[in-house]
C-alpha cells in the first residue's frame, strides 16, 4: 500500500451519480485509469465514510452499496468516537 495514494474528499462516479468518500486510497493502476477525469470512474480500492451527526443508517447503506458496485475492495466506515467497521466486497 506504500504506492498508493490518499485522497480526501474524493469524487467517485456511481450509479447514483457522483458520491464523494471521505477519504479513499487508490493505487498507481487506479489513479492512471481516472486519468484527466474529475471523479474516479471505477471506486478506489478504500473507501472511508467517517459519520456525522445528520448521516442516516439509509445514507451510508447506500453509499456502501455504492461504492461496492462502482467495484471498491473495502469500505471503511468511522464514527467520531473512533470505532470503525471494515467491509470487503464478496468475492
Amino acid at each position: 500500500m506504500s504506492e498508493g495514494r490518499v485522497i480526501s474528499e474524493c469524487p467517485i462516479s456511481t450509479a447514483d451519480g457522483v458520491k464523494a468518500a471521505d477519504i479513499v486510497w487508490a493505487s498507481p493502476k487506479r489513479i492512471k485509469e481516472t486519468g484527466e477525469q474529475d471523479c474516479f470512474l471505477r471506486a478506489p480500492e478504500i473507501c472511508v465514510e467517517v459519520l456525522s451527526p445528520r448521516n442516516s443508517k439509509e445514507e451510508i447503506d447506500e453509499k456502501i452499496a455504492l461504492y461496492f458496485d462502482a467495484r471498491a475492495e473495502e469500505v471503511w466506515v468511522c464514527n467520531l468516537e473512533g470505532f470503525m467497521i471494515f467491509l470487503c466486497k464478496t468475492r
